[in-house]
């Protein structure tokens, strides 16, 4: 399969918003994190993000204010800047590395889903909660877990176009 390793992992890249609870140990964890830290990201300020991960109960208890159940995830933050050119790149690094995240979890046979659409409500439960320094910005929480069905590998339904002059 030399080759294919990423490909295969990205059609196994699906989004679910149901996980059993079958808890997922702190090494498996700690690697996926570690995975997103190896990210690109731009510009001269190494690795813009920060990263809360919560596991066991109280990764639950986050959830379900979300409207969802998972043991496990991670609470992504991004910087604010003024400049929009260097608020877009902080953007693109933070989303790498949870792209990373996701990947590292789909090897392990963990699936994850990618909120971004957070209210205003639940940010603020989440800076007060956690301490968040106001030069961040909560842009994203990815929760993961074990499959609660099987998972199907996704099916592309486009053709690429290729324009090779």
């Amino acid at each position: 399969m030399e080759g294919k390793i990423i490909y295969e992992l990205n059609r196994m890249l699906i989004n679910t918003s149901k996980f059993a609870l079958k808890p997922i140990s702190r090494e498996i964890f700690e690697n996926i994190i570690k995975a997103g830290l190896y990210a690109p990201y731009g510009l001269n300020p190494p690795q813009p993000w920060k990263f809360i991960g919560l596991i066991s109960n109280r990764a639950v208890e986050i959830s379900r204010k979300l409207d969802r159940i998972s043991n496990c995830l991670i609470l992504c933050f991004c910087p604010k800047v003024k400049d929009y050119f260097n608020q877009l790149t902080n953007y693109g690094s933070t989303f790498s590395a949870i792209y990373n995240f996701r990947l590292q979890a789909i090897a392990y046979g963990i699936v994850s889903e990618v909120l971004v659409d957070l209210n205003e409500e639940f940010k603020n439960f989440v800076y007060k909660e956690f301490r968040i320094d106001s030069e961040y910005e909560l842009v994203a929480v990815v929760l993961f877990g074990y499959p609660a069905q099987k998972i199907e590998p996704r099916v592309i339904n486009r053709d690429v176009v290729w324009r090779i002059e």
